[in-house]
């Protein structure tokens, strides 16, 4: 199996339940297997034994794709998925609260935004630092510290008197614990899930929506009633009580050294993943989506009240978006598992490409086709996420200890291009002539580089086949 493509296996085994699928246990007792022919008689004795070891060690880890600590998996990854992505895609609300108060009235919009971008840049790109420290810490133990500074973020934030102390606190400090979580916790998902990977990231990032459809609501509702600092307050305490609790009952399964600490043993062949042709189509794919993605999320409020939707209604309307990622987790989770992640990501990009192109490019004043270029976009573009654990699996040809640093990387450049993309949506705004020919050029600006990451997606597909 390691000499050739993983990712073949999503056309050999199109029914995971019933077609077997091989785990990372089995992986290396065929790779010893697979050497025998080659080996001396003595070298044969001392590998059956060897082989003994592992069938021993397979037998005695916790079980795939069920049993309570595959369960506990989902239900971690699920609030943690909720914490650190649901109060990002609820900061539109925050943010127009901002924009209202005293403290930050001489702020403008672009300013204001990079809170939020900043919160959701880092929270990415933070993954190629875990995959670096992973090397030298436990898993477990950059989940507790990522906890600690989320929470530390959001209290340091409940104090802020200009802008870049949210900047700093809000942003930086709040997404950096965030990466350090989520990222951390990510590498147990293929430990688990195998035969339904897809279906289980689904469930976990379903977690980012129904946190994304509660939040902006309740947000709001602090923040006419308690302001933004107790709010702030409030969000730390449930924050550490979620992400922490996940931190402390998710285990590893076959890596001890998920779990204790370790010495940093990082060489060039470590990164012999970055050479490859699979892995720079993909990294284009996420790049170019990253660009795109969170433009919306950010912008959707605005554009309701630029039409003269009503503040409570554009609130509502974030929360629709957000509501409606998790249909798109599980559906796309499906597909990635049913027909493989290439062409998951074929349909979530291109769906949301040409929702972009023709139902938010025409919307106008129409707040139906806005509603429906809404659900579409949340559907198919938040599906995008649920292929990555799949992606690292592929990339990595299964080999675990690859995990870490290939979805670090896939994190940073997704973060690079949500740093470069929102702020340039932010200029279109606010460069342009009239403020409607801003909102078109953004528009232009999401479908196209979307469209981009479709392309991607499809020379990856071409390549499987290929093969």
């Amino acid at each position: 199996m390691s000499g050739q493509d993983i990712a073949l296996s999503y056309m050999t085994d199109r029914r995971p339940s019933i077609q077997p699928q091989q785990t990372s246990d089995t992986i290396v007792n065929n790779s010893i297997a697979s050497k025998d022919d080659d080996r001396s008689d003595s070298d044969i004795t001392e590998c059956q034994s060897t082989d003994q070891v592992h069938h021993a060690q397979e037998f005695s880890l916790p079980p795939v794709d069920g049993g309570l600590n595959a369960y506990l998996v989902l239900i971690s990854g699920f609030c943690i998925e909720g914490v650190v992505w649901g109060i990002p895609f609820s900061y539109s609300v925050m943010q127009q609260h901002y924009h209202q108060l005293p403290e930050f009235k001489d702020a403008g919009i672009t300013q204001l935004a990079i809170v939020g971008t900043l919160t959701t840049s880092l929270a990415y790109i933070g993954g190629a630092l875990v995959g670096v420290l992973g090397g030298r810490f436990s898993l477990k133990t950059m989940m507790y510290a990522g906890s600690l500074i989320m929470v530390a973020g959001l209290v340091a934030a409940s104090f802020a008197t200009q802008v870049w102390h949210l900047a700093l606190t809000q942003g930086f400090v709040l997404g950096l614990g965030g990466s350090f979580v989520y990222n951390s916790f990510m590498t147990f998902v293929p430990m688990y899930w195998f035969k339904y990977r897809g279906v289980a990231t689904g469930i976990i990032f379903a977690g980012a929506g129904i946190f994304g459809l509660v939040c902006p609501i309740v947000v709001e509702k602090g923040l006419n009633a308690i302001g933004f600092r107790w709010t702030l307050r409030v969000m730390a305490l449930f924050t550490l009580v979620l992400c922490l609790g996940s931190s402390i009952i998710v285990r590893p399964r076959y890596a001890p050294d998920a779990s204790k600490p370790k010495q940093l043993h990082l060489s060039r062949k470590d990164f012999k993943f970055i050479m490859t042709k699979k892995f720079a189509v993909l990294s284009f794919c996420v790049f170019f989506q990253g660009l795109a993605y969170f433009i919306p999320n950010l912008f959707i409020q605005p554009y309701a009240l630029y039409i003269g939707v009503s503040d409570q209604t554009s609130t509502t309307l974030v929360s629709i978006l957000n509501a409606m990622t998790i249909i798109g987790q599980l559906s796309l989770g499906y597909i990635c598992d049913r027909y493989g992640y290439w062409t998951a990501i074929v349909a979530s990009s291109a769906v949301a490409s040409l929702s972009t192109f023709f139902l938010w490019g025409f919307a106008g004043n129409s707040l139906g086709v806005l509603i429906a270029y809404i659900v579409i976009y949340g559907i198919f573009g938040a599906g995008f996420t649920t292929c990555f654990p799949s992606m690292i699996y592929d990339v990595a040809d299964a080999e675990p200890n690859q995990f870490i640093l290939i979805n670090g990387a896939f994190m940073l450049l997704r973060g690079i291009g949500n740093v470069v993309g929102t702020p340039l949506g932010s200029m279109f705004l606010t460069s342009a002539s009239a403020i409607s020919t801003g909102w078109h050029d953004i528009t232009y600006f999401v479908g196209s580089t979307l469209l981009a990451s479709a392309v991607c997606g499809v020379i990856r597909g071409v390549m499987v086949m290929r093969s």
